[in-house]
């Protein structure tokens, strides 16, 4: 028999969030960036170039993690007739601090500290 009381699902919820994120790195360093940004937030183009990864991908990994509604897009610009997502930042609440409690149990600090300023001199 089971003696633990059953978890809630907000709990479940936040487990297998902090789960995906934490299961690539890439996505941990953009969290990780956005986390030490001013106002929490910065344009995806600065991020790829921060992280020395292409635009596409790192579009790739704030999709995923929009989805799962740890960020949103704070900033829109406009290229022609179209509105573009420029700037990025932390979505508050919705299981950030689960997150980035398993953030920092998974991944030294001052190894994601050199990963997301590699290219930061040059800016």
């Amino acid at each position: 028999m089971n003696d633990n009381p059953p978890r809630k699902l907000d709990h479940i919820e936040a487990d297998v969030k902090s789960h995906i994120v934490c299961s690539n790195l890439n996505r941990v360093c953009i969290l990780h960036l956005l986390k030490d940004s001013p106002e929490k937030e910065m344009q995806a183009e600065k991020m790829a170039y921060r992280l020395g990864l292409s635009h596409r991908t790192v579009l790739y990994h704030l999709d995923i993690l929009h989805d799962y509604e740890l960020v949103e897009v704070r900033k829109f610009r406009k290229r022609g007739n179209k509105l573009m997502r420029s700037v990025w930042g932390l979505r508050k609440g919705n299981h950030l601090s689960k997150v980035f409690s398993r953030i920092s149990r998974q991944f030294d600090t001052c190894e994601l500290d050199t990963l997301v300023s590699k290219n930061a001199i040059h800016q």
